[in-house]
């Protein structure tokens, strides 16, 4: 069964285009190599990576991010907190939208310079090492669109998610 952390670990691995290593990986994302062999063994048998090519299953995360993460890791509004902005409160959403100042989504942290609702990111350390990606941390903005989002954002980060998946 998936745990939240492997979207995370997923999606970092799709971002990096370059060679890892299991050591580099969980660096990057501020936990132990262990967490991440075990998260990518779990994505491997939900078919959304494949462990020999080392590759992510774009198609099925495309698929599963879509029409499934939103009932499985569903996003609960919190109360107002300072944090990083995230979901239609980030880009490359806040753009294509027009959003008032009070419904403003953020991870807490205490590095975050926007006071917002806040929401539980997929995993604990989100906050600090999305900013250091700025690949990553749209791509998880775009994940959090689609758990929290309404219609419209849900449908702006599904086409958003298959542009960056397939373009």
């Amino acid at each position: 069964m998936l745990k939240p952390q492997d979207i995370v670990v997923l999606l970092k691995v799709y971002c990096w285009k370059s060679e890892w290593t299991y050591a580099e990986l969980a660096e990057s994302l501020k936990t132990s190599s262990s967490v991440v062999h075990d998260s990518l063994q779990r994505c491997e048998e939900c078919h959304l990576y494949n462990v020999k090519k080392r590759i992510v299953l774009k198609g099925a995360l495309e698929e599963f991010l879509v029409h499934g993460l939103k009932y499985v890791f569903a996003a609960k509004v919190g109360s107002p907190v300072r944090g990083v902005p995230t979901a239609h409160s980030a880009e490359p959403l806040k753009s294509l939208l027009m959003i008032s100042d009070n419904s403003v989504y953020v991870w807490a942290s205490p590095q975050g310079k926007i006071k917002g609702l806040g929401i539980k990111p997929l995993y604990r350390s989100v906050p600090e090492v999305a900013v250091q990606d700025n690949r990553f941390y749209e791509m998880l903005c775009l994940v959090d669109g689609l758990r929290i989002g309404n219609v419209r954002e849900q449908e702006l980060a599904a086409l958003e998610l298959k542009r960056r998946f397939h373009g």
